[in-house]
């Protein structure tokens, strides 16, 4: 790693990227170190050697090239280095064309050259190899991917031990071995592989295939959340929320950064404590984050938002929008919203009364094991007041 940026320091000065500030090249008036035109003379001797077909130079040049971001200039390297036999170079243009970086995106050429290299023993290209195949439905190609990520996963490659772990942990068909799936999600996690740490954190935390620990699964969820990934900030929020003296100040700070992150779990997570508090401000906040939990597709975010409407809590009161918005959450299949709709037909709030819609929304509330909406069903079909020749509606007429 340390060679590949030193190529690309010098790079950037050749091309003009980006100058090198004083303070970096050891001089005021920007003149280059001994070191720094040490590395320019010998990128400048390895794109000679590219030049004149040296497989291992232009591997070389096209990788300095695309650690910059100028994949167009190192396709045709890589390409050339890849065609000799090089299999770093078809290994890095396989992830280029599956990104589509430089060239066009096409799986297929990334299948192409993830297999070349992969037939070397590029443990990386195998494990991204079978992560291609298993976009595939065919058991043949899961099979197949299964077998790449266990020759990946016994060279070390850390993708490859996840992976592997994940199919043994969640098999189409077949066997489920929790106990061995964790064994290799901690060999992935160990190498710093957050999906491994992530997988390690909720095996160990439901007890599959290792004794519960949430200690421990605290520890991984930690070190998943120090490169920020959002996932393990929720799931860090939520061990610490469950703690028995929890520490809501960290438990916000968890939630806010998966919610700024846009997760929107977290987003609903961090609405939910919000809403609790007695202070406007919070409130407020709290129908943002709602809000943006809710067109992101999260039922219960909506049918909360429909609540602070309603009841003019941390924005105005705004009983049609209410209505509008349990209307939407309810025809999702939200209990809490069948209810809330319900009440607001049978009274007529935020628009016409209509008793007979009401009855439906509480009894498929109901249905679905709201406890109100049961209570409501089962007052009604104990009542004197029977059937009569308007149906349901009758109830209220």
């Amino acid at each position: 790693m340390k060679v590949l940026w030193q190529h690309i320091a010098c790079c950037a000065v050749l091309l003009g990227i980006g100058a090198v500030p004083a303070a970096a090249s050891g001089s005021a008036t920007g003149v280059l170190t001994y070191e720094q035109s040490e590395d320019r003379a010998n990128f400048i001797a390895q794109v000679r050697k590219a030049r004149q077909g040296d497989a291992e130079a232009q591997w070389q040049v096209g990788m300095t090239y695309a650690g910059l971001g100028d994949y167009a200039r190192a396709v045709p390297m890589l390409l050339s280095s890849a065609s000799a036999g090089h299999a770093r170079a078809a290994n890095l243009l396989g992830w280029l064309h599956e990104d589509g970086r430089g060239t066009e995106k096409s799986i297929e050429q990334a299948r192409h050259w993830y297999r070349i290299a992969a037939d070397q023993g590029e443990a990386d290209a195998m494990s991204a190899l079978g992560r291609l195949l298993l976009q595939g439905k065919q058991p043949e190609a899961h099979e197949a991917a299964r077998q790449l990520f266990e020759r990946s996963a016994r060279l070390g490659d850390a993708d490859g031990q996840y992976f592997l772990g994940w199919m043994l942990a969640a098999p189409i068909g077949g066997q489920r071995d929790d106990a061995t799936a964790f064994g290799w999600f901690i060999k992935a996690a160990n190498q710093g592989h957050v999906g491994g740490q992530l997988a390690a954190a909720t095996h160990l935390l439901a007890g599959r295939g290792v004794s519960m620990d949430k200690k421990a699964a605290g520890d991984w969820l930690i070190r998943a959340a120090e490169t920020q990934d959002p996932v393990a900030h929720y799931l860090l929020g939520q061990l610490r929320l469950g703690a028995e003296e929890a520490d809501l100040e960290r438990v916000h700070s968890s939630f806010r950064v998966a919610a700024v992150a846009g997760h929107r779990e977290a987003q609903f997570a961090l609405a939910t404590l919000l809403a609790k508090s007695p202070v406007d401000a919070d409130k407020k906040e709290a129908a943002g984050w709602f809000a943006k939990a809710h067109e992101a597709g999260h039922i219960a975010a909506a049918n909360r938002l429909g609540e602070l409407y309603r009841d003019g809590a941390g924005v105005p009161l705004q009983l049609d929008k209410a209505r509008s918005i349990f209307q939407q959450a309810a025809e999702q299949s939200d209990a809490d919203a069948m209810y809330n709709l319900a009440e607001m037909q049978n009274d007529g709030h935020g628009g016409e009364r209509d008793t007979g819609k009401a009855l439906e929304w509480y009894t498929r509330a109901a249905m679905r094991g709201h406890k109100r909406a049961v209570g409501v069903v089962d007052s009604l079909l104990s009542s004197s007041v029977k059937l009569s020749d308007l149906g349901l509606k009758g109830f209220w007429q």
